[in-house]
């Protein structure tokens, strides 16, 4: 037995029959809007003209079609779309020679697609001037900046002449432990004092907690290992424990406390 004989040809068929399947062939890949703008658009100009759209009957032999098998014009008109490729890409582009400086502000679809229609004097698809843009890669010559300028690095200390800010700062090391005095396995926490203009380290060493005793230690040693100018110095902790607690340390009586407090007040 053939496959005729199981499958009648659709020509045996109906003529409304015919273009039902037809149709439904054509439009079962489409979903939403796009696929009910093609049904009413066939099945209006079927029952117009009475017959089948030719682009039914080639999509109903496996042939690929557009526009042109459908009998609509382009959306977008050749010479409209390589001038206006022509005008995204000259607009940044100084050594071109229809080059006509447009700012990021202004180079906009929307202003491209007015100077389209008053260059052609006819109307011209806003729709289809967007799917262009993505067509032809032209959004980085939209979105290009007017200036190549350095973007601002943010989330970072202004510049300080050298010795005018001493920072104080500590971090914990996360992917590797080392045993305490009590051979239990510890995240060792690193603290370290260096100035913020030239990034010099003064003194860093680590410990298992940023506890007042160790940044008093720490600070102790960093103003005996250090010497100073005969300036102002400002010294700026984070917001750590050991640092917010460190002139309450100073004052409680502690004696490297002492120690530090004195050196820093000359007495």
């Amino acid at each position: 037995m053939t496959h005729d004989n199981v499958f009648p040809e659709i020509s045996d068929l109906p003529l409304d029959d015919q273009f039902l399947i037809l149709l439904h062939k054509k439009i079962m890949n489409k979903t939403g809007s796009a696929k009910r703008r093609a049904k009413k658009y066939y099945t209006d100009k079927y029952r117009k003209t009475g017959l089948i759209p030719a682009p039914l009957l080639l999509a109903g032999r496996g042939i690929l079609e557009g526009r042109k098998c459908s009998g609509r014009p382009r959306s977008l008109d050749i010479r409209v779309r390589k001038r206006f490729v022509e005008m995204v890409k000259a607009s940044v582009n100084p050594l071109s020679e229809n080059f006509i400086f447009i700012t990021r502000k202004a180079r906009t679809i929307k202003n491209y697609h007015l100077w389209l229609e008053e260059e052609f004097n006819k109307s011209i698809s806003l729709t289809a001037l967007r799917r262009c843009v993505k067509a032809e890669n032209l959004k980085p010559y939209l979105e290009k900046p007017d200036f190549d300028e350095k973007e601002v690095v943010k989330h970072c200390f202004n510049a300080e002449p050298v010795f005018d800010l001493i920072q104080a700062d500590g971090c914990v090391f996360r992917y590797f432990k080392i045993r305490d005095k009590n051979g239990m396995w510890k995240k060792p926490q690193v603290i370290e004092f260096y100035d913020t203009g030239s990034r010099h380290m003064f003194v860093l060493d680590f410990y298992f907690s940023e506890s007042s005793q160790n940044a008093v230690d720490l600070f102790t040693r960093f103003l005996l290992s250090t010497p100073f100018p005969e300036k102002k110095i400002r010294l700026r902790p984070d917001n750590a424990k050991g640092f917010l607690n460190l002139k309450r340390s100073i004052n409680a009586g502690e004696p490297k406390a002492f120690t530090a407090w004195g050196i820093l007040h000359g007495t």
